[in-house]
This record gives C-alpha cells, sequence and structure tokens, in this order.
C-alpha cells in the first residue's frame, strides 16, 4: 500500500540516511579542518562549504516530507516535491567533482582520524597516571568545561557507573513488581475466602452473560426470517420482477400513438412470404 499511495517515501527514507551520516563523519571534520587551516582558503574550503549546507538544506526538506505524510496530508501537488527534485539534481551534478576528489578527501580524513586516535590513547595513559581523588574532581568538572573535552578514562568510568546504576534499578524494579504480583495474589485469594463465608448455601446461584447468550443447539437461520412482515414484502417484490418477465403490463394510450420511439425503419421486413 506505501508503495502504491507514494514510491518515493522509503527512497527517500534512504537517502535521508545516507546524506546524515556523509554530513557527520565527512563534511564536518572536512570543515573543522579549513577552521583549523589545514585546508586551506579557496575554492576548495567553498566548495566543501556549498556541499555542507546543500546536504544540510536537502535534508531538512526530507524532513518537512516526512513530517507531512505522518499527518497524512497530500503531497503530490506540494511544491515540497518540486524543491527535493531540484536539490536531487544539483547533488547528482556533483557526483563529477566528487568522483576527482575523493583520493584527496579519503587522505585528508585518513589523517584526520589518526590524529584523533593518537590524542585519545595519549589522554588515556596520562589518565592511568593521575590519582583516584583527581579524577573523580576531573569527571565533576568536565561538563562544566568551555571547550568540553573529557578524557577516554573518565568515559569509560561513568559508563561502568551508568551499567551499575541501571542493573541496580533493574533488580529494583524487578523486587517491586514481584511484591505487587504477591499482593495482588494475597488480596484476591482474601476476597475469593470472603466471597465463600458470607455465601449462604440455600440461595440460588445468579446468571452469568453466558447463561443468558446460550441458545443450546438451534438451526441457523437467515436474518430476514426473523421478521414475517418483511420476509413477505421482500417475497413479494421479487415475485413482481417475475412476472413482469412473464406477462407484459397493458400500458395505457395518455397521448395520440405517434410511431415507435426507437423509430421505424421501412427497409425491414418481418412478414412471412406466402408461395
Amino acid at each position: 500500500l506505501l508503495k502504491q499511495e507514494s514510491p518515493e517515501l522509503l527512497q527517500l527514507i534512504e537517502d535521508f540516511e545516507v546524506k546524515l551520516m556523509e554530513l557527520k563523519d565527512e563534511l564536518h571534520p572536512l570543515l573543522q579542518m579549513v577552521k583549523n587551516g589545514t585546508i586551506p582558503q579557496g575554492k576548495g574550503s567553498r566548495y566543501l562549504q556549498t556541499k555542507y549546507h546543500l546536504y544540510l538544506n536537502y535534508c531538512a526538506n526530507i524532513s518537512f516530507y516526512l513530517v507531512l505524510k505522518s499527518k497524512r496530508m497530500p503531497v503530490h501537488s506540494h511544491p515540497i516535491i518540486e524543491r527535493l527534485v531540484a536539490y536531487r539534481n544539483i547533488i547528482n551534478d556533483l557526483a563529477v567533482i566528487d568522483q576527482k576528489l575523493s583520493s584527496q578527501v579519503r587522505m585528508l580524513l585518513k589523517n584526520y582520524y589518526d590524529k584523533k586516535e593518537d590524542k585519545l590513547r595519549k589522554e588515556k595513559k596520562f589518565a592511568v597516571f593521575l590519582p583516584l581523588d583527581v579524577r573523580k574532581n576531573k569527571s565533576k568538572r568536565a561538563p562544566a568545561l568551555a571547550h568540553g573535552r573529557a578524557t577516554a578514562d573518565e568515559l569509560s568510568d561513568e559508563s561502568d557507573m551508568d551499567e551499575e546504576a541501571a542493573l541496580k534499578y533493574y533488580k529494583m524494579m524487578e523486587e517491586k513488581l514481584k511484591l505487587k504480583r504477591k499482593r495482588t495474589e494475597d488480596q484476591d485469594a482474601l476476597e475469593e475466602e470472603e466471597m465463600s463465608e458470607g455465601e449462604d448455601p440455600n440461595r440460588k446461584r445468579g446468571v452469568t452473560y453466558q447463561m443468558i447468550k446460550n441458545k443450546g443447539l438451534t438451526p441457523r437461520r437467515k436474518k430476514i426470517d426473523r421478521n414475517p412482515r418483511v420476509k413477505h414484502r421482500e417475497k413479494f417484490r421479487r415475485a413482481k420482477i417475475r412476472r413482469k418477465g412473464q406477462v407484459r403490463e397493458v400500458r395505457r394510450e395518455l397521448h395520440r400513438y405517434a410511431g415507435e420511439l426507437s423509430g421505424i425503419r421501412a427497409g425491414v421486413k418481418k412478414s412471412r412470404k406466402l408461395q
């Protein structure tokens, strides 16, 4: 049904995911290199900025299209479709330039991620020699720092703490659920005991819904057979239709006869020749 109504939706969702990945993993690091001065100012830097903004606008338009689809609004005549097609054509035109620059971009990204890994390794080595109280203070102060950097050791400590806290919380919730179930079971047992004690043995048992609806072994009848008047009316209607096929109704002459409505063809002979 989705493919029939809007076949472009699945392709757009796939495009959306791919373009966001490219923005995050490729274009954002390259723009950081432009800011740092690793990539010099010029045509290359301008091309990267243009591509970055183009991808952002394309993703924004796709998200708007998805919002319209989620609200079940008609999209085929909406101007967003033309906008998406225009952006898609521009991105396709850039594919030739991307192919030429692919080797250079790959080298730049490899250097960027290698430096990042080395930096993280160094920070991890230095974090091992720090005393425990200093590390704790660092972890407390980390969110308040302007640059917002944190060491790999602190991150691992925090993740371990988070896992422990999650396990404790899970166990606590499980115990609570067990207690709740036990309480409900005890309460049900008490209610049953009270009902059994309070019941009079000579009193008649109440009628349930199942008992009321139970008709036993009855033959299946048509809905029309329930009401005889409706049944006879339907019978008469069908009999009239059959009668019209057997006996032609007499047509009264309201106006003077002026020939058949379909017209009379002079060339047609329906009489039989006598020899």
